[in-house]
Protein backbone atom coordinates (compact mmCIF):
# COMPACT_ATOMS: atom_id res chain seq x y z
CA UNK A 1 0.00 0.00 0.00
CA UNK A 2 1.31 3.37 -0.19
CA UNK A 3 1.99 5.61 2.67
CA UNK A 4 -0.23 8.15 3.26
CA UNK A 5 1.45 11.87 4.14
CA UNK A 6 0.36 13.16 6.98
CA UNK A 7 1.47 16.12 9.23
CA UNK A 8 4.71 14.36 10.64
CA UNK A 9 5.96 14.78 6.79
CA UNK A 10 5.22 18.06 6.32
CA UNK A 11 6.53 19.89 9.41
CA UNK A 12 5.43 23.26 7.60
CA UNK A 13 1.34 22.48 8.33
CA UNK A 14 2.12 22.91 12.22
CA UNK A 15 2.91 26.04 12.24
CA UNK A 16 1.02 26.95 9.48
CA UNK A 17 -1.88 25.59 11.74
CA UNK A 18 -0.17 27.86 14.75
CA UNK A 19 0.04 30.82 12.96
CA UNK A 20 -3.94 30.42 11.94
CA UNK A 21 -4.65 29.62 15.49
CA UNK A 22 -3.09 32.80 16.37
CA UNK A 23 -4.37 34.65 13.37
CA UNK A 24 -7.71 34.08 14.39
CA UNK A 25 -7.68 34.75 18.08
CA UNK A 26 -5.83 37.97 17.28
CA UNK A 27 -9.30 38.98 15.03
CA UNK A 28 -10.95 37.97 17.95
CA UNK A 29 -9.40 40.54 20.56
CA UNK A 30 -9.19 42.98 17.40
CA UNK A 31 -13.33 42.35 17.31
CA UNK A 32 -13.46 42.55 21.02
CA UNK A 33 -11.62 46.03 21.33
CA UNK A 34 -13.49 47.64 17.78
CA UNK A 35 -16.72 47.26 19.98
CA UNK A 36 -15.98 48.87 22.91
CA UNK A 37 -14.14 51.78 20.74
CA UNK A 38 -17.31 51.90 18.93
CA UNK A 39 -19.20 52.25 22.03
CA UNK A 40 -17.33 54.41 23.98
CA UNK A 41 -17.51 57.07 20.82
CA UNK A 42 -21.68 56.64 20.56
CA UNK A 43 -21.60 57.13 24.21
CA UNK A 44 -19.52 60.18 23.96
CA UNK A 45 -20.91 61.47 20.74
CA UNK A 46 -25.19 61.16 23.11
CA UNK A 47 -23.42 63.15 25.29
CA UNK A 48 -22.29 65.77 23.10
CA UNK A 49 -25.56 65.56 21.74
CA UNK A 50 -27.05 66.17 25.03
CA UNK A 51 -25.42 69.32 25.85
CA UNK A 52 -26.02 70.92 22.19
CA UNK A 53 -29.67 69.98 22.58
CA UNK A 54 -30.30 71.88 26.22
CA UNK A 55 -27.52 74.41 24.48
CA UNK A 56 -30.69 74.98 21.45
CA UNK A 57 -33.23 74.90 24.11
CA UNK A 58 -31.61 77.50 26.45
CA UNK A 59 -31.40 79.71 23.51
CA UNK A 60 -35.20 79.43 22.09
CA UNK A 61 -36.31 79.74 25.79
CA UNK A 62 -34.01 82.86 25.61
CA UNK A 63 -35.65 83.87 22.42
CA UNK A 64 -38.92 83.65 23.30
CA UNK A 65 -38.86 85.42 26.40
CA UNK A 66 -37.10 88.08 24.49
CA UNK A 67 -39.78 88.24 21.98
CA UNK A 68 -42.64 88.09 25.06
CA UNK A 69 -40.82 91.30 26.29
CA UNK A 70 -41.16 93.22 23.03
CA UNK A 71 -44.45 92.59 22.38
CA UNK A 72 -45.67 93.20 25.87
CA UNK A 73 -43.58 96.78 25.80
CA UNK A 74 -45.46 97.29 22.47
CA UNK A 75 -48.89 95.84 21.12
CA UNK A 76 -50.06 97.91 18.69
CA UNK A 77 -46.67 97.42 16.82
CA UNK A 78 -46.61 93.95 17.57
CA UNK A 79 -50.14 93.28 16.11
CA UNK A 80 -49.44 95.29 13.38
CA UNK A 81 -46.85 93.45 12.24
CA UNK A 82 -48.21 90.44 13.07
CA UNK A 83 -51.26 91.64 10.12
CA UNK A 84 -48.89 92.57 7.46
CA UNK A 85 -47.16 88.99 7.59
CA UNK A 86 -50.70 87.46 7.76
CA UNK A 87 -51.63 89.49 4.48
CA UNK A 88 -48.35 88.91 2.71
CA UNK A 89 -48.21 85.27 3.60
CA UNK A 90 -51.91 84.99 2.69
CA UNK A 91 -51.20 87.08 -1.04
CA UNK A 92 -47.85 84.03 -1.49
CA UNK A 93 -50.27 81.35 -0.76
CA UNK A 94 -52.96 82.28 -2.96
CA UNK A 95 -50.86 83.46 -5.67
CA UNK A 96 -49.22 79.80 -5.92
CA UNK A 97 -52.69 77.86 -6.25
Amino acid sequence: MAKSKTTGDYPEIAEIRSDLDSLKDNVVELTKHLKKDQSQQVEELKAMLADKWHQVQDTSRAQYDQLENRVKEKPAQSLGIAFAAGLIASYLLTRRS
